[in-house]
């Protein structure tokens, strides 16, 4: 099995046809061929994202939080310090 790192961010999703064949289009650079999929398997992609989407307003939240104990302490933000190395 092939893994590899794709990021779309607000790009489309969407469903594409061709002749007799469905795909789900990620953005421009992804293309999943859906034709045979499942009931079962497209389901269980449906409950993968929603779990994304959980994960996703979690991470929101707790970045609203750190932001609003920062702002009560006087800060304008919350965050690690970070030095940029020196370019050769």
């Amino acid at each position: 099995m092939t893994t590899f790192n794709l990021s779309w961010g607000d790009r489309p999703i969407q469903l594409e046809t061709e002749g007799n064949r469905t795909f789900l289009r990620l953005g421009a650079a992804l293309r999943v061929e859906v034709t045979d999929a499942s009931l079962d398997q497209l389901e269980h992609l449906a409950q993968v994202t929603a779990d994304l989407a959980d994960v996703r307003r979690d991470r929101i939240r707790a970045a609203r939080v750190a932001d609003e104990v920062a702002a009560e302490d006087g800060y304008r933000f919350a965050g690690v310090p970070y030095k940029r190395p020196v370019a050769a």
